[in-house]
């Protein structure tokens, strides 16, 4: 609650002295943040698309944007999907809103085994989010429904002005990202963004991977053919070539903290290319800069 105050109160600060944002992800930036979520990344709310694959040493790449979540059919590879969503509100007692979630998943359409355990998974998926914002006090909803009460109660007892400073309702949205299959494996990438007060919200990636065959859940560190630490040699020397080539957009301390990271392999997707691998908001450069990104091809990973 205190931490929630802090964003609060910081948001009533900034949104006086400059106008205020609402948040700076993907569809969600109305200003200078659209960058920060979405950039050189498969977009939501393209519409249908399907890009030519790329063929490499024998294997095919085909990857898609996904379109609005409108039900319509996207082709990715030999496989057809659309995007299902949902969306919540919570209010208040007395009827404020509170926090708005939106939930867009893949829905493949063929009856293979793999495509059902797919599906089975992001049904799951969304009902265990669902699950963790009604019943989790430190949920983004619960957090948001106890503030406005708060604030709602003191407003209402002294009749006055609230000494906690109003915000904007909190919101989290997911969406897909895009739909990449390569060889056996199906690669889901999904973003999100979240605002819980505060002068933006903050954008979220995850990329998953599925066999084909059977829609099992599997990792990029069991696909590839080079070790972890030859993974975070090759990823690293990419960003260090584009931090030498632009000092200015990077933070001061951005090489050491590339020379300090070991775990490249938890940020990535798929794209038609290759493996995308990045940096997140604040990582190694400012917010405005959103993502900062290298591609690995395919086959320099054994993929």
């Amino acid at each position: 609650m205190k931490k929630f105050a802090c964003f609060a109160l910081t948001a009533a600060l900034l949104l006086a002295g400059c106008g205020g944002t609402d948040g700076d992800n993907a569809a969600q930036s109305q200003t200078e943040t659209g960058s920060a979520a979405q950039e050189s990344t498969a977009q939501e709310g393209t519409g249908q698309t399907e890009q030519e694959g790329t063929q490499t040493e024998g294997t095919q790449t085909e990857s898609t944007e996904a379109a609005s979540a409108n039900g319509a059919s996207i082709k990715a590879g030999d496989y057809s999907y659309h995007v299902e969503s949902l969306e919540k509100e919570w209010t208040t007692d007395n009827g404020t809103l509170a926090c708005t979630v939106k939930l867009a998943y893949p829905v493949f359409e063929g009856d293979t085994e793999g495509e059902k355990n797919i599906n089975a998974f992001f049904k799951e998926w969304a009902d265990d989010k669902l699950d963790y914002y009604e019943n989790d006090k430190d949920s983004i909803v619960n957090i948001a429904l106890q503030y406005q009460t708060e604030l709602e109660t003191e407003q209402n007892s002294t009749q006055e002005d609230s000494t906690l400073p109003p915000v904007p309702p909190s919101e989290e949205d997911f969406s897909v990202g895009g739909v990449t299959v390569r060889g056996s494996v199906i690669s889901v990438f999904m973003e999100s963004y979240s605002y819980e007060g505060g002068a933006h919200g903050m954008p979220g990636r995850a990329n998953y991977l599925f066999d084909k065959t059977t829609g099992k859940e599997t990792t990029l560190a069991s696909l590839i053919s080079i070790s972890e630490e030859e993974l975070n040699q090759k990823v690293r020397g990419l960003f260090q070539e584009q931090v030498k080539g632009n000092t200015e957009g990077f933070f001061e301390d951005a090489e050491e903290t590339l020379n300090n990271k070991t775990d490249f392999i938890d940020n990535y997707y798929f794209s038609e290319d290759g493996v995308v691998f990045y940096a997140t908001p604040y990582e190694i450069a400012p917010y405005a800069a959103g993502y900062t990104e290298v591609t690995v091809p395919f086959e320099e990973l054994g993929l």
